[in-house]
């Protein structure tokens, strides 16, 4: 990786990175707390980029650092075993499928970098370990997510409108796990 630079917009210091890559046209990405600015072989207008979009940076980096500080007030449960955490998603797929009428061929779990879970077409439902750390209500809203992508594969406003029929707070929700997220990640110690 590249040295990152920094820019202060307010009153926050953006560190990013710049880098060429084959791709067609610039973008910018934000992963934990810094912005990537991704340019096209031989593009030289990253200045230009972060300029256009930087409320959308200040916004999203302000979320980032909101979310680290609240991540402090958050317990993570350390105390849950393996089999403890499976049975509790066993008998929650069970209830929600049930709910939704779905059918799940086969439920497996393992670690993930960058979401909570996911799920294909066939059936088949896959879950981050990591979740066992997370509160029950927020494993249920998971299992509850993941199934739901077997009615309306898309995060399109099918898929929102089944979500908020059982989870009519689902942004809150949603908020929440971005927090347990950066706080399972730093316990973990992912990147």
């Amino acid at each position: 990786m590249k040295p990152k630079n920094r820019l202060k917009m307010e009153d926050l210091h953006v560190d990013y990175v710049v880098s060429h890559r084959k791709v067609k046209y610039p973008r910018l990405e934000i992963k934990t707390d810094v912005l990537y600015v991704i340019l096209p072989e031989g593009y030289d207008g990253a200045q230009e980029l972060i300029r256009k979009h930087e409320k959308w940076i200040y916004n999203k980096i302000s979320r980032v650092k909101q979310s680290q500080m609240e991540s402090k007030n958050r317990k993570l449960d350390l105390k849950r075993t393996d089999r403890e955490f499976k049975n509790i998603i066993q008998q929650i797929v069970e209830k929600y499928s049930r709910k939704l009428d779905v059918k799940v061929e086969e439920i497996k779990f393992r670690r993930m970098k960058s979401r909570w879970g996911s799920c294909s077409s066939n059936g088949n439902v896959n879950f981050n370990q990591y979740l066992k750390y997370l509160p029950t209500n927020l494993i249920e809203y998971i299992v509850f997510h993941e199934l739901s992508h077997l009615i309306e594969m898309s995060h399109n406003r099918k898929f929102w409108n089944i979500i908020s029929g059982e989870f009519p707070e689902y942004k809150e929700l949603e908020d929440e796990l971005f927090i347990y997220w950066l706080k399972v990640k730093e316990y973990v110690g992912i990147g």
